[in-house]
């Protein structure tokens, strides 16, 4: 069973892994061969909510939690 911190450094190292979980969170996690507990998982989708930033483009709320 993976961590969250296995999967928050995945996601900052892997772009491809980033961009695929975005569009299938579970099939990403299957292909970096990461598992994830049911909560687990609920709680890093929570954390991927896209939003507008002030200038408009789209941002990460992960990527922006991570960078704190």
């Amino acid at each position: 069973m993976s961590t969250l911190e296995d999967v928050l450094t995945e996601w900052q190292n892997n772009l491809y892994f980033k961009q695929e979980f975005k569009k299938n969170p579970e099939k990403a996690l299957a292909s970096a061969g990461l598992t994830l507990s049911q909560e687990d998982l609920l709680k890093i989708k929570s954390m991927l909510k896209i939003s507008d930033d002030e200038t408009g483009n789209k941002s990460d709320e992960l990527d922006k939690r991570i960078n704190k």
